[in-house]
């Protein structure tokens, strides 16, 4: 079977391909990216601090980086396999959620975030992973999301807790940033546990 086949199915939304979609919750709104938000990605991602938790990104971050990751989102695709969600407060974009194929298994589905050192700590994170978890279950119609996060990064496992996912194994994971592979812990949150956890703190849907 081919890495092509291998990997699950997201139905494709309309609503979100044609930059209609937008999910709102008490302080942040999910939007889909779009290339105007280049120079506040390359801004907030030119930051090791930021890029060295994350699996995929490049240091240095460079502008063309930002512009690259932007024009992939808004090609057209009748296969999409992630949904990346620009998060938005009054000061514009602060980072990005998403829900995405997962690259260590093929047959798994998962959740991946990031934001920018300013926006740490306040909460944004987990109100807007909750959102995007209402969009994997509700819309994409899936029964289980997958997560992780570096061993050394104990703050996002916390966030990931309160989401209701729960700790599976740990593995090795390659950084792109630190360009080697670093000990992750990897989570998993079944749709029941998201339902009984979070039936009550649903955000507003537009446009979907």
């Amino acid at each position: 079977m081919s890495e092509a086949a291998a990997k699950p199915r997201l139905k494709q939304i309309a609503a979100y391909d044609a930059g209609a979609l937008t999910l709102a919750g008490p302080r942040v709104t999910l939007r889909r990216p779009e290339p105007g938000d280049a120079p506040r990605v390359a801004a907030l991602m030119n930051d090791f601090d930021v890029v060295k938790n994350l699996s995929r990104a490049p240091w240095p971050y460079e502008p063309q980086d930002a512009a690259d990751w932007l024009a992939h989102i808004a090609a057209p695709t009748t296969a999409r396999g992630d949904y990346p969600f620009a998060v938005v407060t009054g000061e514009g974009l602060v980072g990005v959620v998403g829900i995405s194929t997962n690259p260590q298994n093929p047959e798994g589905v998962e959740l991946g975030y990031w934001f920018g050192r300013p926006y740490w700590g306040q909460g944004y994170a987990t109100e807007a992973a909750r959102l995007a978890l209402e969009f994997a279950f509700h819309d994409l119609d899936l029964q289980k999301i997958d997560a992780g996060h570096f061993a050394d990064n104990a703050a996002s496992g916390r966030v990931l807790q309160k989401l209701g996912f729960a700790y599976t194994e740990d593995a090795p994971r390659f950084s792109k940033a630190r360009n080697c592979e670093v000990a992750c812990r990897m989570m998993i949150l079944p749709r029941g546990r998201f339902a009984e956890g979070g039936a009550n703190q649903e955000g507003m849907r537009h446009g979907g």
